[in-house]
């Protein structure tokens, strides 16, 4: 599971340093826990954005449904929090000293590039992996930069 706060550049610049620094202290605390709750664990920490590896694809996409309702529930008793976006894919990745690497997580990441603030979308390998019946919207093949095929995708309902 890839994750990025959207619009960080003019977040930042609206917020000031110091108020941005308390806001991505909340994202970090906040996306660690839930992820931790559904048996994540983080692999990368991308600035304002996470990898996170999980023992299943139900528990990759319990979390990003949490995450996203979390967010919202903030949103209407606070005022404010930052729009996420999230990508999940399931696939053999290699593992390495450094975390993991390989062309599926070069996909993962892109199915995360292609959420929009709120969205979770999930390709079809993650669907298919998925034991429970999670509620998606239709599959559509998206070309997937540097990949040689396309990919199928689709946002969860």
């Amino acid at each position: 599971m890839f994750s990025d706060i959207v619009g960080s550049t003019p977040l930042v610049e609206a917020l000031g340093d110091e108020a941005w620094a308390g806001l991505l202290r909340w994202h970090d605390t906040t996306m660690r826990g839930l992820a931790s709750q559904h048996h994540g664990v983080e692999q990368d920490h991308l600035g304002d954005g996470f990898m996170f590896t999980f023992e299943s694809a139900d528990d990759a996409i319990y979390c990003a449904r949490e995450i996203q309702a979390t967010l919202a529930a903030h949103r209407d008793t606070s005022g404010f929090a930052p729009q996420v976006r999230i990508g999940i894919h399931t696939t053999e990745a290699l593992e390495t000293t450094d975390g993991y690497a390989g062309s599926g997580v070069r996909v993962a990441a892109r199915v995360g590039s292609l959420a929009g603030g709120g969205e979770v979308v999930v390709s079809r390998a993650t669907i298919e992996s998925a034991s429970s019946d999670h509620r998606h919207g239709p599959f559509e093949a998206v070309e997937i930069k540097g990949a040689s095929k396309r990919a199928d995708v689709a946002s969860l309902s």
